[in-house]
């Protein structure tokens, strides 16, 4: 069935809303798609959305287009960017090897971060500053050894798992970017930081399952303020890594929070963290929603551009995850499923990948790292056939060992 732009006051009990003008996982509502059942939910909508997207049965598609009045006002500080440039400079399972303890090092940084902040203590920049150097120095080298090792490793908490693939990922665009280390480091601290604030509030907050309700979700925000308090007060940390923890929810257009900015008068780095932010959001699983595959999250950033996120940034990002993200599932040609395990220059669209799942959907006795170059199935060349979200058939990504 097609999709339907409406405006929100337009939505009638009996519709199904299947996505909004915003990320999901800014509001209140805890599932990517829902039955409007009553008139408290149309309410709910008007207040966090202008527009919602709802299926209905045999009409046309609307289409719309920005008026020039709409236009996002352009970047700034971009005197940051494109500053130097990265090339791949070793080999991904040799990077894997080499950082392996470095690594692990964030386990005991969470720990740290954790036991301080129920201490009502602040958190130190030091802490975070040789890890941030050793993870901007790798990524520097070739993004898919932490990316891979990120995507394998299992932490208590999603916070942490976010917090890592956040920065790890904001690190990769900062090298497309070509941002230098020292600035590449600070953006790794912010996206690790910046999320920080929910550690303040209730753990059942956190993993409640049914949708927020007003003074829930008024509680959900207050992360940003709170994570803030736990740095602020140390003149150590750049005004970076600050402008992350607070503006990583602010829109283009508005719609965000704390202060409802607008275009460049959201720092840069603080866009780029909104746009991590989301990624890592719908592609990870949740106690309340389900994840997204990797390719319909780059869909949703593609279609957000100009209106939520910059396009540059977003098209940049889009380029930096690839067609198949290292870490990410896929379903092949030949029925088997396997992992990304990491990109070859030049070949998006044929990435090294180990081998899960035969064409049955049942598990091999071993995981093989196939090259796509010369790889058949019954005689005939395999390709990717889609990317798959987190769990389907049965996979955690995260109770695999190789």
């Amino acid at each position: 069935m097609p999709i339907k732009k409406i405006p929100s006051d337009h939505v009638e009990i009996g519709m199904y809303v299947s996505s909004l003008d915003r990320p999901w996982v800014e509001t209140p509502f805890m599932f990517q798609g829902f039955v409007i059942n009553n008139q408290d939910d149309i309410d709910e909508l008007r207040r966090h959305s202008r527009h919602v997207y709802v299926i209905v049965p045999d009409e046309e598609i609307e289409l719309t287009r920005r008026r020039d009045s709409d236009q996002p006002e352009p970047l700034t500080e971009t005197d940051v960017l494109h500053q130097t440039s990265y090339t791949d400079k070793t080999n991904v399972d040799d990077e894997i090897k080499k950082i392996q303890n470095s690594h692990q090092v964030f386990s005991e940084v969470f720990t740290e971060v954790e036991s301080l902040i129920r201490s009502g203590g602040t958190l130190p920049f030091e802490l975070f500053k040789q890890p941030a150097e050793n993870l901007v120095q790798s990524v520097t080298k070739t993004p898919d050894a932490y990316i891979w090792l990120t995507r394998l490793k299992k932490f208590d908490s999603f916070l942490y798992k976010d917090s890592l693939t956040s920065a790890v990922w904001a690190t990769a665009l900062g090298r497309k970017l070509g941002i230098v280390e020292e600035e590449l480091q600070n953006l790794a601290i912010g996206c690790m930081l910046m999320d920080i604030g929910k550690l303040s509030l209730p753990t059942e907050l956190l993993h409640k399952s049914e949708r927020l309700t007003n003074e829930e979700w008024e509680k959900m925000k207050s992360h940003v303020d709170l994570g803030l308090k736990h740095i602020q007060d140390n003149t150590s940390y750049p005004s970076g890594v600050l402008d992350i923890v607070r503006t990583h929810h602010e829109r283009l257009d508005g719609c965000g929070y704390p202060d409802g900015l607008k275009g460049a008068h959201i720092p840069l780095f603080g866009q780029i963290a909104g746009i991590i932010d989301q990624y890592v959001a719908v592609t990870s699983p949740r106690p309340y929603a389900q994840a997204i595959s990797p390719s319909k999250a780059e869909e949703m950033l593609y279609n957000q551009r100009g209106r939520l996120f910059d396009e540059m940034l977003v098209e940049y990002f889009i380029q930096t995850l690839s067609t198949y993200p290292t870490g990410s599932l896929v379903e092949l040609s030949s029925g088997e499923v396997g992992i990304v395990k990491a990109q070859k220059s030049g070949q998006n669209l044929r990435p090294d990948i180990i081998l899960l799942l035969d064409p049955d959907k049942q598990p091999y006795g071993n995981f093989a790292l196939i090259n796509l170059d010369n790889y058949s199935h019954n005689d005939t060349p395999v390709r990717i056939v889609k990317t798959l979200a987190d769990g389907e058939y049965g996979i955690d990504v995260e109770e695999l060992s190789f």
